[in-house]
């Protein structure tokens, strides 16, 4: 396993090669291969491969007839209202998103929208220093109950990489024993033994996580963005993987709020991929709601 001090290479470097050899799988040698064109092919077939083969049926014809020019008004942008409709919908809305992946791989791309940005980040400082305060207590609850539980820091942080390939201290509470691996594939279970009793607990209802209010405020995270990951699977990136590097990770988003969430992150590239390309300020409050409706029914994903 590499060393977490390790080097990235800067995003900019990579995306500036298009003809760039994709690398090896993603993660350390114990991990799956990664594919990023077999992977959401599975997570099709996992989800149902009638209404799968339709989604992707309809991409490929709307692919062959294509106009070679440029559409005359801006592509539209997913505002993520389907988020907020019944389980089927829901359900039907995943398989596309799925589906263009699968033949849009090249369109993918970052609209810049410098008043957008302001405003989202304008958004994450209000935001996240309000919830600071007014979690405060919790914190304080929540870090007593770790230090009793289980001996150790009641924080963890751990080396992630953000945007542009630039790596920072991620804060959480900690969830594991003291001596877990630091840098090691994360829990899939509630049984992995690496949990501590009060750990399983937090995990469960994700509020493990809302010490990353400190890495929004600091302006190392958003509150939605594709989620860091960590340096030794980084390396190990494909230039298409790479384009997860070129905005902030975010403490929820896309992938976070999916029925993939039980998969590993770079097996599921579409997810923030579509939310890179569309993203708004719309769509982030839409993800914001659904999280928040997942944390209070005690589940991790939809």
């Amino acid at each position: 396993m590499n060393h977490p001090q390790q080097s990235v290479q800067p995003i900019h470097e990579i995306l500036a090669r298009p003809g760039a050899p994709p690398n090896a799988a993603a993660g350390s040698s114990d991990r799956p291969s990664v594919s990023t064109d077999s992977s959401p092919a599975l997570r099709l077939q996992l989800l149902g491969w009638g209404d799968a083969r339709s989604a992707l049926h309809g991409a490929r014809e709307n692919e062959t007839h294509a106009s070679p020019f440029p559409p005359l008004w801006p592509e539209p942008r997913d505002l993520g209202f389907w988020l907020l409709r019944g389980a089927i919908t829901r359900r039907e809305s995943w398989l596309r998103l799925s589906a263009e992946m699968l033949v849009n791989k090249p369109r993918y791309r970052l609209v810049e929208r410098p008043i957008t940005g302001a405003i989202k980040r304008l958004c994450d400082v209000a935001l996240s220093f309000s919830l600071l305060i007014l979690l405060s207590p919790l914190f304080a609850l929540i870090a007593v109950l770790v230090k009793l539980d289980s001996p150790g820091p009641a924080f963890f942080r751990q080396w992630r990489v953000g945007k542009d390939g630039a790596k920072f201290l991620l804060w959480k509470f900690r969830s594991m024993r003291v001596d877990a691996p630091k840098y090691a594939r994360s829990p899939t279970s509630d049984l992995d033994r690496r949990l501590t009793r009060f750990g399983r607990l937090i995990r469960r209802i994700s509020i493990d996580e809302l010490p990353q209010l400190i890495n929004v405020l600091k302006g190392e995270m958003s509150l939605v963005g594709p989620r860091p990951e960590m340096p030794f699977i980084v390396e190990k990136y494909t230039p298409l993987q790479r384009h997860r590097l070129i905005v902030n990770p975010g403490i929820t988003g896309l992938w976070q709020i999916s029925p993939a969430r039980a998969y590993a992150i770079h097996e599921n590239l579409h997810y923030d991929l579509h939310y890179i390309h569309h993203q708004n300020l719309v769509l982030d409050g839409v993800i914001l709601v659904r999280t928040i409706a997942a944390v209070i029914r005690g589940v991790g994903a939809v």
